[in-house]
């Protein structure tokens, strides 16, 4: 799989990318909707360490069609629970631009 242009950036690189992405995400936000924003962008950067930190520590044993069912249930539980997540906010930001 060829690898993203992303992952071949240095350091400095990165910091400047993520400004630009920062101002330009932010642009004509209000505070609110700027809590949530970063909130929601520092919660899903939480949980991808957290996915590393588990693959990392608990390689699986085999690759067993039940292991493999198995990750496949908790991986759309997982999805489930982002859709509703995502479907509350969605809420939360048509609360706010409704005030």
């Amino acid at each position: 799989m060829e690898e993203s242009i992303f992952f071949s950036l240095d350091s400095e690189q990165q910091v400047l990318l993520a400004a630009l992405l920062a101002i330009i995400l932010s642009d004509k936000l209000n505070v609110n909707q700027l809590n949530i924003l970063g909130n929601f962008i520092e919660s899903l950067g939480q949980n991808i360490l957290l996915i590393q930190a588990v693959v990392s520590s608990d390689p699986p044993a085999t690759n067993s069609d039940s292991s493999s069912n198995t990750q496949v249930q908790d991986l759309e539980k997982s999805i489930d629970m982002l859709r509703q997540e995502l479907e509350t906010m969605k809420a939360k930001i048509a609360a706010l631009e409704g005030k």
